[in-house]
């Protein structure tokens, strides 16, 4: 029997070309917490969900000793911000397992989104140094030149000067089959030391798509993590700037993205 993914949707809505972002568990989760804090804040509703026999072999614990499976759900937000775009936000717990399961799913991903008739799709994610950072900027790469040079018209944006680098997962791999179909793609990441959760660099990401799309969250939630996590960094001497031993790059590997 062939590996399956399918998706299910629970609510029909009608979209006005949508925006797409999409924030799957990646490096220092940046793309994960951008998408559950502007689902949080502007109570997105749930319609869909993506179930896949490419997820890991595995159900994570949650309260009360139930569990949840492997999944990916998509949110709705209708007439947002100034412009009164149609958003759909796309999150999850996992991403595909190995290189088959990435590609079914992306491909499955792009096959929707060009069926809800997406206007653009914006992956977010991290950009990992292996090194801290003081303030993280926010990398952008994409499938369409004018897109990009939009995205660096915005504070605190810009491109890699070297070349070289991946984008690995969902996050690259969308914008490469978004490509094919004609749909404008592109990738925020928020520059993340790599080796722990860092709502820092996605806060630097949720405002670059403030300017972007023109829309705004209530960010205490998220300044108070921040605040939470350089607390923690303060007192645990292995993650000064002067003994990092990062667990995913070391300080002069090339820049990488994962997820």
């Amino acid at each position: 029997m062939l590996p399956e993914t399918k998706i299910i949707e629970t609510e029909t809505v009608e979209f006005n070309k949508p925006v797409i972002l999409e924030g799957l568990p990646g490096i220092g989760f940046v793309g994960k917490i951008v998408v559950d804090q502007i689902v949080k804040q502007l109570d997105a509703t749930k319609f869909a969900e993506l179930e896949s026999d490419y997820f890991p072999p595995q159900v994570s614990m949650q309260e009360k000793g139930l569990i949840e499976p492997m999944k990916n759900e998509f949110f709705y937000l209708k007439e947002v911000g100034k412009d009164k775009i149609d958003l759909i936000i796309l999150t999850g717990n996992s991403q595909g397992s190995d290189f088959e399961g990435q590609t079914a799913i992306s491909k499955t991903l792009v096959d929707y989104f060009e069926h809800l008739q997406a206007d653009r799709i914006f992956t977010l994610g991290g950009l990992g140094t292996g090194e801290m950072i003081e303030k993280s900027k926010v990398f952008v790469a994409g499938n369409d030149l004018d897109l990009v040079n939009q995205l660096l018209k915005i504070d605190n944006t810009e491109i890699r000067k070297d070349e070289g680098g991946f984008i690995v997962g969902a996050s690259g791999l969308i914008l490469h089959y978004a490509q094919k179909k004609d749909i404008k793609a592109a990738c925020l990441m928020g520059e993340t030391p790599g080796f722990y959760i860092d709502p820092s660099a996605a806060k630097e990401v949720l405002l670059v798509l403030f300017e972007l799309l023109k829309f705004e969250i209530d960010l205490d939630e998220l300044n108070e993590q921040v605040e939470d996590t350089l607390k923690r960094l303060a007192n645990t001497p292995q993650l000064a700037p002067m003994g990092v031993e990062p667990q995913l790059n070391k300080p002069n590997d090339d820049l990488r993205y994962i997820g």
